[in-house]
């Protein structure tokens, strides 16, 4: 069981209400601005935390697939200053603010919440590092580098090229035009949605 699934597993023991919340694809779970009201754990599908910058670009801040907290950050906050919106259908439990926060007086539940985050920090700390890296070719090559390789060297991002570049940072005419570089360079193999590092 991961961290993030100890506090939901917690929640439960404590006798916290847990309700269902099911969301279509594109569709959202709240807007920038909304009123902070619920903590989530995905169940199943994915969820992102979208910031829509200036230039129109989105940018995504967070991303949740089953077993993960979602938006446990905001339980801190009046209101969201991000989009959710389901990168694919979405199946939820959310638990009240107010009833989280109160749980949160127990210790032990409280160690469990702050290991939930010190493992998030790392992982936003990643993905800092790599929106400053000034090539794109670089920036993707460095992502690809993060990755796990199959027993065959293939690393796989799971996700969309398309989605890919919404979590670099980069629009998605520039995330493509990299791997076209790195494959052209012979830094990477690409298969379908897979590269191998050369």
């Amino acid at each position: 069981m991961s961290g993030q699934e100890d506090i939901r597993a917690a929640f439960d023991a404590a006798g916290l209400q847990a309700t269902d919340v099911v969301l279509k694809k594109h569709n959202f779970l709240f807007r920038t601005g909304d009123q902070v009201k619920r903590m989530f754990f995905v169940r199943t599908g994915r969820l992102v935390m979208v910031r829509i910058l200036e230039s129109g670009q989105e940018l995504v801040v967070q991303r949740a697939d089953p077993g993960d907290l979602f938006a446990e950050a905001s339980l801190f906050s009046d209101r969201y200053h991000c989009d959710a919106v389901g990168e694919t259908d979405v199946r939820c439990t959310a638990y009240d603010k107010a009833a989280v926060l109160e749980a949160l007086n127990d210790p032990a539940m409280a160690m469990l919440m702050l290991k939930a985050y010190s493992i998030q920090i790392r992982g936003l700390r990643n993905q800092i590092e790599l929106r400053n890296i000034k090539r794109a070719d670089d920036r993707v090559y460095s992502y690809l580098q993060s990755l796990p390789p199959d027993a065959k060297g293939w690393r796989d991002p799971h996700l969309s090229w398309k989605d890919v570049s919404r979590t670099l940072g980069l629009s998605h005419e520039a995330c493509y035009r990299a791997l076209a570089l790195l494959d052209k360079s012979k830094r990477i193999e690409r298969e379908e949605n897979r590269c191998r590092l050369i």
